[in-house]
C-alpha cells in the first residue's frame, strides 16, 4: 500500500510541477520554468509523503528529513531532466504534428495558436522522466528518508 500512496503523492507532485511551470512559462522559458517547478512539487511531495505514505510527521528535525528528501529528489532529478531535456531539444513539435494532422484533419486548429502546442508537449515531455524518477526515488525514500518512521 505505501507504494501505491507514494504513487499517489507523486501525481500531486506532478500536478503542482505542471501546474508551476505553465505559471512560470507565461513569465520566463519552458526549461528554466521546468527547472523552478521540480523544486516546488518536491518540497510538497515531501510534506505529502511525511504526513500520507510514511506517517513521518511526528520525527524530530524535520529539516533534516526535508534535506534528505531533496537529495534523493536530485537523484531522481537526474533522470527526470534528462528525459525532459532531450524530448525538448530533440522534438521538433510542428513535425511531431504533422501525421495526426494529415490523418485528423480537425485537429489542424491546434497549429494556429502555436503557444498551445508548446504548452502540451512540454506537460507530455515531462512524463517518461516522471516515471524514470519514481522508483529510484520511492526506495530511497522507504530506506533512507523515512527509514526511522518506518521502522
Amino acid at each position: 500500500m505505501k507504494i501505491l500512496r507514494f504513487a499517489g503523492v507523486g501525481s500531486i507532485g506532478f500536478i503542482v510541477d505542471a501546474a508551476t511551470m505553465f505559471l512560470l512559462s507565461t513569465y520566463i522559458a519552458f526549461v528554466p520554468a521546468r527547472a523552478i517547478a521540480f523544486w516546488v512539487a518536491a518540497t510538497s511531495n515531501w510534506w505529502l509523503n511525511r504526513h500520507i505514505t510514511f506517517d513521518a510527521s511526528s520525527t524530530p528535525n524535520p529539516m533534516q528529513q526535508w534535506g534528505r528528501f531533496i537529495a534523493v529528489s536530485c537523484i531522481g532529478f537526474i533522470p527526470n531532466w534528462g528525459c525532459y531535456w532531450l524530448l525538448m531539444q530533440s522534438v521538433d513539435i510542428n513535425q511531431l504534428l504533422i501525421v495526426p494532422v494529415i490523418k485528423y484533419p480537425e485537429l489542424k486548429y491546434l497549429m494556429v495558436n502555436h503557444l498551445n502546442i508548446e504548452v502540451i508537449w512540454s506537460v507530455v515531455a515531462m512524463v517518461p522522466g516522471v516515471l524514470l524518477g519514481m522508483l529510484t526515488n520511492y526506495l530511497l525514500a522507504d530506506r533512507w528518508v523515512f527509514r526511522s518512521a518506518v521502522a
